[in-house]
């Protein structure tokens, strides 16, 4: 649920990225083509500019050719009239052939309307100027042409030519300077641009390796998540297969203490933690004790009240976070930089103890040690309650109600038990039998509630008197069992006897009433000098019983001999 969680938030983190992202990218992606077509679009036009001024200076230099022939021929004409030198007639010769060759490239070269006008009247009155040339050298060459007749006429002409030609070459220069304004602006314009196009280009190749350099950093935050996430599932898979582990063993354990060994064996492997133990209930149910614990430098006392667990008084997990001003346990030893852990072992709405955990040099417990913790606990709880519960149906089975002993089912499996021990050891075996003297007149005499009080204090006082091997138990009624395996005749004779006089020196009192004196009457047999079956032994026992009552009570009899 955590790690669907996470992703969510990482993913709705990612969605937001990337929406400003391609938002930025649509942007730099519009911007830089917009700006390329226009780059385009001004370089186009300052080659059309420049092919205009190449023009305009082509047309010059073709004016520039027409003054130079017009020029030529007028001094070849002026120098053959003077001379009659025949380089000067073949300078103006060549100067008419070029002549009509210039107009008709200038007119080829040029669209301009003014222009073409303006050549055709050049062409007009050099057409003129060369029929007027020719005549002159003629009348020259025949001798009936004076200089006055050869000069007039020929020099208006050249004027008009040349009047037109400084026309043609003041529209030109006119053209040539808005035109060089005009590619001078285009140029400028397109310098702009450039470095428009040029700082896009570089936003788009910024942008381009910002968003690789996000994406590696973003690929390796995601590699260290996921790395992450695969160690915790790892680990996850680890304490899952040690709590399968541990539920298996726990369900077979028969015992608490069993049971108790088999946690702290897992606990040192689930828990990270550098001390942990596990405080239950004592029978009175008012301190916890520490049952099993690990690691070294516990700081939490062996025994403590209910009262000083916050997690027992709030019936939910206390963590400490070692802290002065935190709100610690007082059970637990307050140190700076140790965080603690309490957690409550609840089963069926039963508190049974505290699970504590504690992480030392300020190792702050996860939300994952704090659900390993529950579901640990929750493990426990339920080991726990039934064991319990096991616990207590097994006393119930094999347990007198009334005075806690084992009951006669008890006695008699234990005493087949015992036999087959001793046979195979070839040891001795005491059964002794014991009953109340007068019971039936003390229940009269006090009432039954006394009666009970009587048979439970006998039962303590029996088990507080015998040995962790002996089998004490209730045979029915105000019958009493004991069994002492590997015990020798004389020392069984002893201790019955010791019983015996414990039970007569009882001063009880009931409810503020003495109950007065009480005795009791004891049958021994032993194995195998008075019998080899629990039967035998039992009867012999109880004949023995009955010798002590008939002998006068409050003595103990041997049985006899078969």
């Amino acid at each position: 649920m955590a790690v669907n969680q996470y992703w969510k938030k990482w993913w709705a983190k990612i969605q937001k990225w990337l929406a400003l992202r391609h938002l930025a990218l649509i942007v730099v992606l519009t911007l830089v083509p917009s700006f390329l077509w226009m780059m385009n679009r001004l370089t186009n036009e300052l080659i059309g500019s420049r092919n205009l001024l190449e023009h305009t200076y082509q047309v010059l230099a073709r004016i520039e050719h027409l003054r130079t022939d017009i020029d030529a021929l007028e001094l070849g004409r002026i120098s053959y009239f003077v001379s009659h030198n025949i380089e000067s007639l073949q300078q103006t010769n060549h100067a008419r052939g070029l002549l009509g060759v210039e107009i008709e490239e200038l007119k080829a070269l040029t669209s301009n309307h003014y222009l073409h006008r303006k050549l055709n009247q050049f062409e007009h009155v050099a057409k003129a100027l060369l029929e007027e040339t020719a005549r002159n050298i003629e009348g020259l060459d025949l001798g009936n042409t004076t200089y006055t007749a050869f000069s007039h006429q020929a020099q208006m002409l050249m004027l008009q030519a040349r009047s037109l030609l400084e026309e043609m070459h003041r529209h030109e220069n006119s053209l040539l300077s808005s035109r060089m304004d005009s590619s001078n602006s285009k140029e400028l314009e397109w310098e702009h641009m450039l470095g428009l196009t040029g700082i896009s280009l570089l936003l788009m190749l910024g942008f381009i390796l910002i968003h690789m350099y996000r994406e590696i950093v973003q690929h390796r935050r995601l590699e260290v998540t996921l790395r992450e996430i695969q160690g915790q599932n790892q680990v996850t898979l680890r304490n899952q297969a040690l709590m399968g582990e541990l539920s298996s063993l726990l369900q077979a354990c028969s015992s608490v203490d069993e049971s108790l060994g088999v946690i702290r064996q897992f606990a040192m492997q689930l828990f990270n933690v550098d001390a942990g133990a596990l405080y239950l209930f004592r029978e009175s149910r008012n301190q916890l004790e520490e049952r099993m614990s690990w690691g070294i430098g516990l700081k939490s006392e062996p025994v403590f009240q209910p009262e000083s667990c916050w997690a027992l008084r709030r019936g939910e997990i206390h963590v400490m976070n070692g802290q002065p001003e935190s709100l610690t346990c007082r059970h637990v030893q307050v140190i700076e930089g140790v965080c603690c852990l309490c957690v409550p072992i609840i089963a069926q709405g039963n508190v049974l103890g505290v699970l504590y955990l504690e992480n030392h040099h300020e190792q702050v417990f996860d939300d994952v040690q704090l659900k390993l913790a529950s579901t640990v606990t929750n493990q426990v709880a339920l080991t726990l309650a039934s064991m319990k519960m096991q616990e207590t149906l097994r006393n119930l089975s094999v347990r007198d109600p009334l005075t806690g002993l084992f009951n006669r089912r008890y006695m008699e499996e234990s005493l087949q038990r015992e036999l087959a021990i001793a046979q195979r050891k070839q040891r001795q075996l005491g059964v002794v039998i014991l009953d109340l003297d007068h019971f039936k007149n003390f229940n009269d005499t006090f009432g039954h509630d006394a009666g009970d009080f009587l048979l439970r204090e006998v039962g303590a006082l029996l088990v507080s008197n015998s040995r962790s091997s002996d089998i004490v138990c209730r045979f029915g009624g105000e019958e009493f069992v004991l069994i002492f395996p590997e015990t020798e005749a004389e020392i069984m004779m002893e201790r019955t006897e010791h019983l015996r006089k414990v039970i007569f020196a009882l001063q009880l009192q009931h409810f503020g009433r003495s109950l007065g004196q009480v005795s009791a009457s004891f049958g021994l047999a032993f194995f195998p000098v008075h019998g080899s079956t629990a039967d035998e032994l039992l009867r012999l026992a109880d004949k023995a019983l009955y010798r002590a009552k008939a002998a006068g009570r409050n003595r103990l009899e041997m049985a006899a001999r078969p």
